[in-house]
């Protein structure tokens, strides 16, 4: 395999977006009080919805193209680009971007898309979303997914914010609000590889950085700084109160998030656990059969009322 540069060059990023496996039937905004604006795609007819949460605004509701496809040919599928990426607005003010206004918008997606419940899924750090959604609206959630679940502050998302200034930053150190104003460029390019780093990645690292680069480092601390991460116990405790079915996916292999977060909140959730044994980091964009496979028996089992809550176990 031949490695990828340094440096990837802009000539990648200078042709339009690549072909999507899917497009959707019907896309539009919802607006706050405050006139900040969040962009939504609309996929398939079904009565049974599946709303895939807005990712970390490094990241674009292209996050799951790998799943909007397969899971459209099964349920309507809604999918949300975060504040401060995509087609969504980049308020300039570190409030806008808080859990509550996170919250605020899924539940107008919901809204404007007709859409009484539904089955939702979150990715890594957004499943403090996902929990607030449950505990806030659980007339609306019928089902909740946590996929690789970073729900406490203790972890990776919360950790640069609070990290010195450096000479030089190496390795995880780029997780820091510092690097990412000297080298944006730099910080998306190492973790689009840091992320995807198993052999013949070459299209999602550089679709990772063109996500990336949608976006700018003032954005991204400004969004990551907003956002509220849980306590360990604090989430813990909240889980204890989900009403409604839950599974919780951990990466297997080389998995480059804490495993320690995916078995608690399962237990205390009441939930399924399954851990895709071999395979990571990032299955959902890296192995997305063996994911689909696991979101549309986990769906299909809560529409039938086989997947109920406080059914704690391990796949």
């Amino acid at each position: 395999m031949t490695a990828l540069p340094d440096r990837l060059p802009d000539r990648v990023f200078d042709v339009p977006e690549p072909t999507r496996g899917r497009y959707p039937d019907a896309e539009g905004w919802v607006q706050d009080e405050h006139g900040v604006q969040v962009f939504y795609e609309v996929h398939g007819e079904s009565e049974d919805v599946v709303c895939l949460l807005p990712p970390w605004p490094l990241m674009n509701l292209r996050f799951w193209r790998a799943q909007i496809p397969y899971l459209a040919r099964h349920f309507r599928v809604l999918a949300i680009d975060p504040r401060g990426n995509g087609r969504s607005d980049r308020p300039q003010h570190a409030g806008a971007y808080s859990r509550s206004a996170h919250v605020a918008d899924v539940i107008a997606v919901l809204d404007a898309t007709g859409t009484e419940r539904a089955m939702i899924v979150s990715a890594s750090p957004r499943a403090a979303l996902g929990l607030a959604l449950c505990l806030d609206h659980p007339e609306r959630i019928r089902a909740a997914v946590f996929i690789t679940p970073q729900l406490w502050t203790e972890e990776g998302f919360a950790r640069p914010f609070r990290s010195a200034e450096r000479e030089r930053y190496a390795g995880m150190e780029k997780f820091s609000r510092h690097y990412w104003r000297e080298d944006y460029r730099g910080f998306v390019e190492w973790f689009a590889r840091w992320t995807a780093s198993y052999p013949h990645s070459t299209r999602l690292v550089e679709e990772c950085v063109r996500h990336g680069l949608e976006t700018d480092a003032e954005t991204l601390i400004r969004a990551s700084i907003g956002f509220e991460m849980f306590e360990r116990e604090e989430a813990l405790q909240l889980a204890r109160e989900v009403s409604c079915p839950v599974l919780v996916t951990q990466n297997g292999g080389e998995a480059k998030y804490p495993k320690h977060t995916s078995g608690p909140l399962a237990q205390a959730a009441g939930g399924r656990l399954h851990v895709f044994d071999g395979l990571g980091p990032i299955v959902s964009s890296r192995w997305p059969v063996a994911m689909n496979i696991v979101l549309r028996e986990f769906f299909e089992a809560v529409l039938s009322g086989e997947a109920r809550p406080r059914q704690a176990e391990r796949a």
